[in-house]
């Protein structure tokens, strides 16, 4: 019997299989999640990099040493639960169910920088064009996939409005003011743009590689290895923080950072002390157009005092 049917169950005496990847990824394709949606690409991708690097490593028709190859892994709880979920996708593409083993998420707070750590790496970039990427997703807590898809008609440069057509994970399309620093930095890479075509039109794995090496000369530079723990995510984590530590408002947060489920944002609430309450400008506002030029300079509304707006920026 063909071990590569459909219908056929896996056993531990089956010959190692050579799948076809291009056949699952097509079925991935067609799948949808609980909420009747289709997989987003990023899953897709996921669980196609996770199918062809376990068939590397044990026969994925032989299903107790596929379990047992995930159990003895050094991967994290969390990678375990989608490796796992991966081959149950498989196993239902090849026409039978699998039943996994539930896998603990470990839950890790993220390394939080110094704003002054942020932008020491940002300036530190000679390339306008990945600096200008690091201080988008520093202002929108953009997922990187999504920074990636941002085009010149997404930006409005009058208004200073950025629009997010193209969200990540099946989240909603969101829109940010965003400085008048990140519009003087965008401008040059719109002006050679097509405004139909993505300001960084190069694969999402490229532009991580490349930020990540010139990081890292920075940091070595600079000498400052705290920089080499902040990654594109970590910029999404830090504003993330600063909005909460600012408002108090995890729904506010939740609507910023596109999620779905609260679970994932409540995390942030656990990470609001992590700079002093003396780092920070202050600035008191006692006429209308004072108060104004704060706000375009970043500065934050705190509260009103004997009729002047006191106001606040991080050092």
């Amino acid at each position: 019997m063909d071990q590569s049917s459909v219908g056929s169950n896996p056993t531990p005496r089956t010959k190692t299989e050579h799948p076809s990847f291009s056949d699952f990824e097509k079925y991935l394709r067609t799948k949808r999640t609980r909420r009747g949606t289709l997989l987003a690409e990023t899953t897709i991708k996921t669980k196609l990099k996770a199918i062809k690097a376990l068939s590397k490593k044990v026969n994925l028709w032989d299903s107790e040493a596929v379990e047992h190859y995930i159990d003895i892994s050094e991967l994290c709880g969390g990678r375990k639960e989608i490796v796992a979920q991966a081959y149950v996708d498989w196993c239902r593409f090849k026409g039978f169910e699998y039943e996994k083993k539930k896998y603990h998420r470990e839950r890790k707070l993220p390394y939080i920088p110094t704003e002054k750590d942020v932008d020491q790496l940002i300036g530190g970039f000679s390339n306008s064009k990945y600096s200008a990427f690091l201080q988008l997703i520093k202002e929108t807590a953009f997922r990187p996939i999504e920074a990636s898809r941002i085009r010149p008609l997404d930006i409005d440069i009058e208004r200073r409005i950025i629009t997010l057509n193209e969200p990540a994970k099946h989240s909603n399309p969101r829109q940010f003011r965003i400085s008048a620093k990140l519009i003087n930095m965008l401008n040059p890479l719109i002006l050679r743009t097509d405004p139909a075509q993505r300001i960084w039109p190069s694969r999402l794995k490229h532009i991580s590689d490349t930020i990540r090496k010139h990081r890292n000369k920075v940091a070595k530079r600079l000498g400052n290895p705290n920089l080499k723990r902040i990654t594109l995510k970590t910029l999404r984590h830090w504003k993330a923080t600063i909005e909460y530590h600012r408002t108090k408002d995890i729904l506010y947060v939740k609507e910023l950072l596109g999620h779905k489920n609260i679970q994932n944002t409540l995390i942030y609430t656990h990470l609001v002390e992590f700079e002093e309450n003396d780092q920070y400008i202050v600035k008191v506002a006692k006429k209308l157009d004072e108060f104004t030029e704060l706000l375009e300079l970043g500065f934050n509304y705190v509260s009103d005092y004997e009729g002047m707006k006191v106001l606040r920026k991080r050092k």
